[in-house]
């Protein structure tokens, strides 16, 4: 019979399906951390998310909060490779956030390899700091120089190696060229000595990426890929011969040279062509981008669709790469409404290409003749995207000169145009310090071209003279020196226009006429309907392309819709099955119906008992949660007494008056939680501390002075340690409000409770004046302080107190207490501030 009921149970099981619940990767993570325990699982669980967020959402405390845990317990369980790992992202983290003093204190911690690794990323972080100014550039040298000499001492060669090409970046930043070229020489001689060909060509390679890109450094950046090409030939590693080619094209751009760079990029895709490497949209984009420059539109178009199509095989859409020069290419021929449509549909647009596309879409706002428009972006992307160097500063100037000049508002123009060419020479530097640099900046002779039209649309000739002869000059600019046929048809004419203005008739002529050849090599009736075309066939092809997608959806649905049909058939299948079993199932329910029968009459009894036992217990806890309402109104009554009796009182008296509320709103808040859900045994801190909180917040009524951060685990404590540590709370929290920040001053509390090694640390601090770092050995009159300790010694804890850039409280105390049960399941909330 028993087998029976277990092949009745398997057939009726048969239809039972389940459906995997799909996570984005960060509540993955988060779960990931809920299953670990105190052991290397949660180390890695915790890097992992510090090291997402490092990547897909830079919030600078959350990965230091992540990072630090995950380093904690790496020390505690003697788990090398996982507090080297966290104290990297650590010190990156902090220098990304200005505090290298917190990225200091975490040398003495590591070993002498590791050491060097941090002084080479706190050097970065000083260096890469918008500005190049030469304290900071110092500061850099002095790290770089600590590592290359440890590394020098202990013999490491990697870590020689890697200090040297830190030094390089910091010559190449203040300007010393030979001695950044000397620090990678270097390191080539040492794999020339050793033979290490592939090594040695990789730095050739980096030479040429990391030496700044000017017109002083050009036969240098060459002849450093040059060298890495020849090696990389000798090895016949293709991949890496097609890499450096495409770095040697994109320089030969960024300097006009767009013959040499196209010759170079159709290489790149022969080489492809002859190892079948198909992924080319990136080399044919660039080849857009060559005929774009040439002013040829339609051939810059043909590669745009090749590039689509090609980046389609792959599933890659960069709509932001395309869309632009889509939109430069309309906007070249005149159709700036289309072109306006292009730039502003760039969803992921962001790094360099930014502040270009805020420029551009201004500009198309500015030609459809409404500059008010523009004015409103501006502003709008201004405050979304705050300029952070001088090559933003000088785009966002240039932008608002233009929508003045537009607006006919000479003065305001004047003022930005000047502040744009002021900022050009620190724009140029800067991106002198890019690695290969992208011709998407105004500076160079774009900015001195805007400015010149300025003053000859004013008429002040004179003044427009000297900056579009600098324009005109293509070695005026050391770090961009791109010139498109379209630049330079616009300055031939201007220079036209003003040379007519000052008498200079002969210089006019010459000009005219260079302008006239450029215009009629970019505006051939040919090549205008050769465009016009290949804009209707593109369009044609992207309408195609979307049909082939429905079409590839509604071949999806019929695909879902037989795989539906054949789901019901066998859902029939198993529901004759599922018949067939329950008449089983009743004709065997007949046979133990006497048995059951039987049965029934034995427990009848006992389940009488157990449903007047389950009655009285519901009774019991209904009290209970009674009791705790009654609790929690009296309480409220003794702070309304305590609130009408301050009235009467001031200075200490009322100080007092106003503690006690705060202590016993603190238990009353308990007793609320507690008769609002059915355990009534337990609080969970992590939804009662941040509400305690901003009672706080609330009732000092300091919301502009002091941000508060509360970042609470779940954490269930029994009513009797709760109660001591919601005290505790208060106590710290208030004196940290009253004497932490004092006059005007702003200032940080933030409360942490977090599980660590078995025990339950709580958190408490700030960042004000501090508190005497002796207080701990010290017999205090305050009533706050020694209430701390005595409520610390009831629950069984340990208080410490602690000056660390300002006041910290740490409160630990063991999570297997006699005074409260077991804790619940982990799982990680999300940080609330």
């Amino acid at each position: 019979m028993n087998r029976a009921l277990l092949l009745l149970m398997a057939l009726l099981a048969i239809h039972h399906t389940t459906t995997a619940r799909q996570t984005n990767p960060k509540t993955a993570l988060l779960e990931r951390l809920a299953q670990t325990g105190q052991d290397t699982a949660r180390v890695h669980a915790l890097y992992a998310i510090a090291d997402y967020l490092w990547h897909k959402d830079p919030n600078y405390d959350s990965i230091i909060s992540y990072a630090n845990r995950a380093f904690v317990l790496s020390r505690q369980l003697k788990y090398e490779e996982g507090y080297i790992k966290s104290a990297v992202l650590l010190c990156k983290s902090y220098t990304k956030i200005n505090e290298f003093d917190k990225a200091k204190s975490l040398l003495p911690q590591m070993n002498k390899e590791q050491q060097i690794h941090l002084l080479i990323l706190i050097g970065e972080g000083y260096l890469f700091q918008p500005g190049l100014k030469k304290p900071v550039l110092d500061t850099a040298f002095s790290y770089f120089n600590q590592a290359l000499q440890a590394s020098e001492k202990m013999g490491s060669v990697k870590w020689r190696h890697e200090s040297l090409i830190a030094l390089a970046k910091y010559y190449f930043s203040s300007d010393q060229i030979p001695k950044g070229k000397e620090a990678f020489l270097r390191i080539i001689r040492d794999f020339q000595q050793t033979k290490e060909i592939e090594k040695e060509a990789h730095i050739w390679s980096e030479l040429g990426k990391y030496m700044p890109d000017t017109d002083s450094t050009f036969n240098d950046q060459m002849w450093a890929h040059g060298t890495a090409l020849k090696l990389y030939y000798k090895l016949k590693d293709t991949s890496n011969l097609i890499s450096v080619l495409q770095d040697i094209s994109a320089i030969n751009m960024n300097h006009s040279n767009f013959d040499s760079a196209r010759a170079q990029t159709m290489q790149v895709l022969e080489w492809r062509r002859l190892t079948g490497n198909k992924k080319a949209y990136s080399n044919t984009y660039m080849l857009g981008w060559l005929s774009y420059a040439t002013g040829d539109m339609d051939e810059a178009l043909k590669w745009l669709l090749i590039t689509e199509k090609n980046a389609a095989e792959y599933n890659i859409f960069n709509e932001t790469n395309i869309n632009t020069l889509l939109g430069l290419i309309y906007s070249e021929d005149g159709q700036h409404q289309k072109a306006l449509s292009y730039f502003l549909n760039t969803p992921k647009a962001s790094g360099y290409i930014l502040y270009f596309l805020a420029r551009k879409i201004t500009e198309e706002y500015i030609h459809l003749g409404q500059p008010e428009k523009a004015l409103a972006f501006m502003r709008d992307f201004e405050t979304k995207n705050p300029p952070k160097n001088p090559d933003h500063q000088e785009s966002i100037a240039a932008a608002r000169g233009d929508i003045y000049a537009a607006l006919n508002k000479p003065a305001q123009a004047r003022q930005y145009y000047l502040e744009m060419v002021g900022l050009d020479n620190e724009a140029q530097k800067y991106r002198g310090r890019e690695i290969l640099p992208r011709p998407f900046s105004v500076s160079g002779s774009e900015a001195y071209y805007k400015i010149a039209r300025f003053y000859a649309d004013q008429r002040e000739y004179a003044a427009a003279a000297p900056y579009l002869a600098t324009a005109a000059r293509i070695n005026a600019f050391s770090g961009n020196r791109f010139y498109t046929a379209n630049n330079l048809r616009n300055i031939r004419f201007l220079q036209y226009v003003v040379d007519s203005a000052t008498g200079n008739y002969k210089g006019a002529l010459e000009h005219h006429r260079q302008y006239t050849a450029l215009n009629d090599s970019l505006s051939n009736i040919v090549k205008i309907r050769q465009l016009h075309q290949l804009q209707v066939q593109y369009e044609t092809e992207k309408k195609e392309q979307a049909i082939l997608q429905k079409d590839g959806q509604i071949k999806t649905l019929e695909q879902n819709n037989r795989l539906r049909q054949a789901n019901l058939k066998q859902a029939q299948f198993i529901r004759n099955i599922s018949i067939i079993a329950t008449l089983l199932l009743l004709a065997l329910a007949g046979l133990l119906y006497r048995q059951y029968r039987q049965k029934q009459l034995a427990n009848q009894l006992i389940t009488i008992q157990n449903t007047q036992l389950q009655h009285l217990l519901k009774e019991k806890e209904w009290l209970l949660k009674e009791v705790h309402h009654r609790v929690k109104n009296n309480l409220h009554t003794v702070i309304c007494l305590l609130e009408s009796q301050a009235a009467f009182l001031e200075n200490d008296a009322l100080k007092a008056i106003e503690s006690s509320q705060h202590r016993i709103y603190a238990m009353s808040l308990i007793h609320q939680k507690l008769y609002q859900v059915d355990n009534v045994k337990t609080i969970e801190m992590n939804r009662y501390l941040p509400e305690f909180v901003q009672y706080l917040k609330d009732s000092f009524g300091i919301t502009d002075k002091i941000y508060f951060r509360t970042e609470v685990e779940p954490v269930s404590l029994d009513v009797s340690v709760a109660i001591p540590i919601a005290l505790i709370l208060n106590e710290a929290v208030t004196n940290s409000i009253k004497y932490a920040f004092p006059g005007n001053s702003k200032g940080r509390i933030e409360v942490n409770m977090y599980h660590e090694a078995g025990e339950i640390v709580l958190e408490i601090s700030d960042n004000g004046i501090g508190i005497d770092k002796n207080i701990k050995d010290k017999t205090l009159n305050s009533l706050g302080v020694e209430l701390m300790k005595g409520l610390s010694e009831d629950i069984n804890g340990q208080i410490e107190f602690a000056n660390d850039e300002g006041t910290k409280i740490t409160v630990r105390f063991a999570a297997d207490s006699p005074f409260y049960p077991a804790l619940q399941s982990e799982k990680e909330a999300p940080i609330s501030a």
